[in-house]
């Protein structure tokens, strides 16, 4: 943040677990709060955009999540008449806010917040440096999955160590993006981790298809792919156990399904034993 630049956008009013409530500090009513920091003009109370929540040694980063309005009364003037004085209301903007993390002493973001600030902490726009404090960690790992909605100049870089080392799930409605995004992963963790092996069970043919010329296209580079047709790929029984069989040859809706299922396992049984010398096993199951 620029030094000796007002930045100060509002004060928080209200301190929950996971939400903090900010009253803006207006010049005009009707007016679209803006702030200059730099060369960029930063429209206040812009859904998705961060803040930095500041008190003593705390500086918390916060996304905002909703603006609304509450009415208020301005306050009477001097010697207009005590209580019986005409008050006029005004529209007071209330933001609500989302502490993600902390930045520390060397402006480093830290996820989580330990130390949450209090009523009157004071709340203050931030410029591209200060948010590209969050994603700066990894950087240095070249795993870009995209831009900040809220400032396309600034890249989001994940660590994909730890975003494959666990599950994630990719969650939106139809039409929204989801194979592409999934796409959009593993074509950039491709990229980053050559040497990486990435499974796409694609059963709707979203990343390989058939195009109108009969040619195979895919959603990656052939150099990189390998494309496995399930209606040709064999899988040898003796991968599957004995409930995966059943449910694979046995329809168990039909009236005579027990008696299949009885019979299907007498037989397992017998073939099992009729190759257990011959591969040299000392007992099936």
């Amino acid at each position: 943040m620029p030094e000796n630049q007002n930045t100060l956008i509002g004060n928080i009013i209200d301190v929950q677990c996971g939400s903090l409530t900010v009253a803006l500090i207006e010049d005009e009513q009707g007016q679209t709060p803006t702030i200059t920091i730099g060369d960029e003009d930063i429209y206040i109370g812009q859904i998705g955009s961060y803040v930095s929540i500041q008190q003593g040694d705390v500086k918390i980063l916060a996304l905002v999540s909703r603006m609304t309005e509450q009415e208020k009364l301005a306050p009477a003037e001097a010697g207009s008449g005590g209580a019986e004085a005409v008050r006029m209301s005004f529209a007071k903007r209330i933001v609500n806010l989302v502490p993600l993390g902390t930045i520390n002493s060397d402006g480093e973001f830290e996820r989580g917040v330990s130390t949450f600030p209090t009523t009157g902490a004071e709340v203050h726009a931030i410029g591209s440096t200060d948010i590209n404090s969050i994603f700066s960690k990894y950087q240095s790992k070249g795993y870009d999955v995209g831009t900040l909605s809220s400032n396309p100049s600034l890249k989001v870089c994940l660590d994909p160590t730890a975003l494959f080392g666990r599950h994630f799930t990719i969650l939106g409605q139809t039409g929204a993006g989801k194979s592409w995004a999934v796409a959009n992963l593993a074509q950039r963790a491709v990229a980053v981790m050559p040497k990486a092996h990435i499974i796409i069970l694609d059963l709707h043919g979203e990343y390989c298809w058939i195009d109108d010329n009969g040619k195979s296209r895919s959603a990656f580079s052939d150099d990189i792919v390998k494309y496995v047709d399930a209606r040709e790929l064999e899988i040898p029984y003796w991968l599957m156990t004995y409930s995966e069989l059943c449910d694979l040859l046995i329809d168990n809706t039909e009236r005579e399904a027990h008696n299949q299922i009885a019979f299907f396992r007498d037989t397992l049984r017998d073939l099992k034993q009729a190759e257990k010398e011959p591969l040299g096993l000392e007992r099936v199951t």
